[in-house]
């Protein structure tokens, strides 16, 4: 197998990383890949018992009454239980929505660490996954990408230090693009990851406190679409909508978010707790 060219990565690791089994609390940010019917207005805070703040597995574009990776991560794979969610992406989002989802919405509800959301710098991970939409749009994503990231400097200004940023899957091998454009338009989704990763590298040399991770969807789908039987599907459904990988022409069936909370967890799970002894090394 060749080498990823967008891998899972840790790009900087700070004090307030204790791992993923000593989170308490995810914040979400994105689009319909992430969407769980969550209403902040409306909807309970998160507790125990409901942990989405909404009954499980929430409302989601994967088939009705299914999980998407965020159900799957929270049930299947997290070390600690329960593990609750804020959850403020819905679907369409392009990167001005999650502006908002962020600076008006999230600070608004949860960003003073009120008594019932009492998270901190260190049980809390933000997790943010839009550009599959913005990537419809346009091949050039430098300036979506630094608008993001200066949206995430609020987050960082309101106490967040730990930082996940999904890329975005080969939306390009979707049954929606195939059919409306057969030679595909790959140079769009390759464009969004590279940028990510630009502007991830550069948050995290401005925050040196900060915890800075990328995980790849672009892997995880690649890996389930270039091999579909070793994973449990039909190979003609790599190309079908409302089948086994895709419940539609864009969106994926709850067995395809499994496999997403599968890849996001073990790659969590690899990223130990910071310590001194290993930042002394690095410097």
């Amino acid at each position: 197998m060749s080498a990823s060219v967008f891998p899972s990565t840790l790009i900087g690791k700070g004090p307030s990383w204790q791992g993923f089994g000593q989170l308490k609390f995810l914040v979400i940010f994105g689009a319909s890949y992430c969407d769980v019917g969550y209403n902040y207005r409306f909807s309970p805070v998160p507790t125990d018992d409901q942990p989405l703040g909404v009954e499980f597995p929430g409302t989601t574009f994967a088939e009705p009454g299914e999980a998407n990776w965020v159900g799957h991560l929270i049930t299947n794979y997290a070390s600690s239980i329960p593990l609750l969610v804020y959850d403020y992406a819905w679907g369409g989002s392009r990167v001005p929505d999650v502006k908002t989802q962020i600076e008006v919405i999230f600070r608004q509800h949860i960003g003073e660490k009120p008594a019932r959301a009492p998270w901190t710098a260190t049980d809390t991970l933000f997790i943010t996954w839009v550009g599959i939409n913005d990537s419809a749009w346009s091949s050039e994503n430098s300036e979506n990408l630094k608008n993001l990231f200066e949206a995430h400097e609020t987050l960082y200004n309101t106490g967040a230090r730990n930082f996940l940023f999904a890329n975005i899957p080969p939306i390009d091998r979707s049954p929606g693009v195939l059919s409306s454009f057969p030679r595909g338009t790959a140079e769009n989704y390759v464009n969004w990851n590279t940028e990510l990763k630009k502007a991830a590298a550069l948050f995290a040399t401005a925050h040196h406190d900060a915890t800075v991770m990328i995980y790849s969807s672009w892997d995880t789908f690649n890996t389930l679409l270039d091999d579909p039987k070793a994973h449990g599907f039909s190979a003609e459904d790599v190309y079908r909508a409302g089948a086994s990988i895709w419940v539609d022409a864009l969106h994926p069936t709850s067995k395809v978010h499994d496999f997403v909370a599968r890849d996001l967890s073990t790659f969590l799970l690899a990223q130990g707790a910071w310590s001194e002894i290993e930042h002394n090394q690095q410097i």
